[in-house]
């Protein structure tokens, strides 16, 4: 046989029609089969075990975001369970003041019965309490000070003829004073 010649030649190695010779021994077919097989077998492995991973954390995120949620909910409701007396007092009070109502010393009430949803303070029994509360007669705190002082009678003649502390006193107080 002669060495072909020309840009495609191939070297005179024994092979024929232009695949190159086997230099060493190569896989057979049942070999590469079985390496394929193989492979694929991890892949999927792999495969299977990035999807329970991946399922198994979703698992975990969920349940940390229900345990944040949780903690967030029992300290919303600590700190209001701490500061909850203070706003039944302030609704107490602010309602009575509103209503002209005169509150009882509070320290002999029960703070539980004004307390709501999530020891907020329930309005409706703060307006129940407050309504069946007497009302305050500011007129007897607070007595006609007309023609005391620098204001003049209905005549222009001053009420009071002397400065005297005793004096005025005794008239604020309607003549019960000393």
């Amino acid at each position: 046989m002669t060495a072909p010649t020309g840009e495609n030649s191939q070297p005179a190695t024994g092979s024929t029609e232009g695949n190159p010779a086997e230099t060493s021994p190569g896989l057979t077919l049942e070999e590469l089969t079985a390496d394929r097989d193989r492979w694929k077998a991890m892949s999927l492995q792999n495969e299977t075990n990035y999807n329970s991973a991946r399922t198994e954390l979703q698992e975990l995120q969920t349940a940390q975001e229900a345990a944040l949620e949780a903690a967030r909910g029992e300290a919303r409701t600590a700190a209001l369970g701490e500061v909850s007396t203070e706003l039944v007092t302030a609704e107490l009070r602010l309602q009575a003041q509103s209503a002209g109502r005169e509150l009882p010393d509070l320290k002999y009430l029960d703070y539980s019965r004004f307390k709501g949803e999530h020891d907020r303070p329930d309005t409706e029994a703060v307006k129940a309490f407050v309504e069946a509360l007497k009302p305050t007669d500011f007129a007897d705190e607070f007595p006609d000070l007309i023609g005391g002082g620098h204001n003049k009678g209905g005549n222009g003649q001053s009420v009071l003829t002397t400065n005297d502390p005793t004096a005025l006193a005794d008239y604020i107080a309607g003549d019960t004073f000393i």
